[in-house]
């Protein structure tokens, strides 16, 4: 392991793009997820994970253009209500960080 890998440790947390939104209603749609991320910034790539059957599994994956955008929307959507369930929003690494999480 080199020191590139810590290098900067302080400041990595703001250097995200990629957030992954965990405890979705099942009545949340992709759209509806991608009208409320947006308000944040621009959604490069969004995922909502489904099932066999189409139904959400209530989770999903978005990716913003800049690292600004998805630290505002972690921020002002953790922990929101949002249908029935409260929602739980952590940061992610994005593809080209680690594996295809897609």
């Amino acid at each position: 392991m080199s020191n590139d890998d810590n290098h900067g440790s302080s400041s990595c947390p703001s250097k995200f793009t990629s957030l992954y939104i965990a405890n979705l209603d099942a009545q949340v749609s992709e759209e509806m997820l991608i009208l409320m991320f947006s308000d944040f910034g621009k959604i490069r790539r969004s995922v909502l994970a489904k099932d066999f059957r189409g139904e959400s599994r209530g989770f999903a994956f978005i990716v913003f253009e800049n690292a600004d955008s998805a630290g505002r929307a972690m921020l002002h959507m953790n922990g929101r209500l949002i249908g029935q369930k409260i929602l739980y929003v952590e940061r992610t690494p994005k593809v080209e960080e680690g594996r295809d999480i897609w």
